[in-house]
């Protein structure tokens, strides 16, 4: 097929936030197929996202028609119009389901379901959906139970961080675990509390907690153990420096759809340890530990891993990545799809 023929899709690609993972579908669909970024800009307020929410619907009216399809990332306020418009000028629409579009966590007030209202409009989007693609077996599950009659893909998320054949940087007894920290709900959605509590458990090791904000979070991170290192929000690229170093790498999490910083941690060869929430379990696979969660079982799992095993079989971990979380992979399931319409 010739470079012409295989840019012959023009694709409207919505999304609310650019993180890693939707740029790269966005890259992946662009190297085959013509695609046209709509950045939905979320806003508190009702009016103000009335507004945004208007600018769309008048984009859509006037220049949805020249699309083939409509490519959203989540489903929520602004991927309901695309789908529906979609629907009207009867093209394709495909909404990847990411986790939070499917989830509910009254304690945590987490997940869209936690309002009727946007849970109507995700709802609805997926109904709507020609097809929708899960980046998880769980999410996959969750999105059946919501859109029984609507076509669905589970195509992994993937690893966009690869680690170098040729490093050879020594690690070291550091048990690690990355994510986006703000506020006191990721905090606790995060299991950043059972993680600190595993870190006074085992003060002969070393943990580091990567991504969280130490101004915002200032008063839960008071009386910490001398044991654990806080970093602030750094760049993609620098995670290696982080991943390189740690033998053992926890997700805490109350909940995650799939877990990315996971499968990141595993490329680079640490153990990693997780609880049985959402798609985590998938990602491990029989190379990691899944347990409840609890900071004593965490905290055993460590000292049996660096303790009683000694070294961690790096490869086996790192071949997990590579047989079920590749962009290569990826990119091929996603695009089969589009090119098969």
């Amino acid at each position: 097929m010739s470079n012409k023929e295989v840019k012959s899709k023009s694709i409207l690609f919505v999304y609310t936030g650019f993180s890693s993972f939707v740029k790269n579908d966005y890259l992946l669909l662009s190297s085959a197929h013509l695609v046209h970024k709509y950045h939905f800009s979320p806003v508190k307020g009702i009016l103000k996202n009335i507004l945004e929410i208007l600018g769309q619907f008048f984009y859509l009216l006037i220049f949805g028609w020249k699309y083939d399809l409509f490519y959203c990332w989540f489903a929520d306020y602004h991927s309901f119009l695309p789908v529906l418009f979609a629907k009207i000028f009867r093209k394709k629409s495909f909404v990847v389901i990411g986790g939070y579009d499917v989830c509910r966590i009254r304690k945590l007030k987490y997940g869209a379901f936690c309002s009727p209202f946007r849970g109507w409009f995700c709802s609805k989007t997926m109904r709507m959906a020609s097809t929708i693609l899960t980046v998880s077996n769980h999410v996959d599950r969750k999105a059946r139970a919501i859109a029984p009659f609507t076509k669905r893909s589970m195509v992994y998320n993937c690893v966009i961080l690869e680690a170098s054949e040729e490093t050879n940087t020594s690690k070291t007894d550091t048990i690690l675990t990355v994510g986006l920290i703000n506020n006191e709900r990721t905090f606790y959605l995060k299991g950043i509390d059972t993680f600190i509590e595993t870190a006074r458990l085992l003060p002969e090791f070393r943990f580091e907690i990567v991504g969280i904000n130490q101004s915002k979070l200032a008063r839960k991170l008071g009386n910490l153990p001398l044991n654990i290192t806080l970093y602030n929000k750094v760049k993609p690229e620098e995670l290696s420096a982080f991943y390189l170093k740690a033998k053992i790498y926890c997700q805490l999490s109350r909940s995650e759809s799939f877990g990315v910083s996971i499968a990141e941690a595993m490329t680079f060869g640490a153990f990693p340890i997780v609880t049985r929430e959402g798609g985590m379990p998938e990602v491990v696979g029989s190379v990691g530990a899944v347990v409840e969660r609890d900071s004593r079982l965490v905290a055993k799992v460590i000292n049996e891993r660096l303790l009683k095993h000694g070294s961690i079989d790096e490869n086996m971990i790192k071949m997990q990545i590579k047989k079920h979380f590749t962009q290569q992979q990826r990119s091929e399931a996603i695009l089969h799809h589009i090119d098969s319409l």
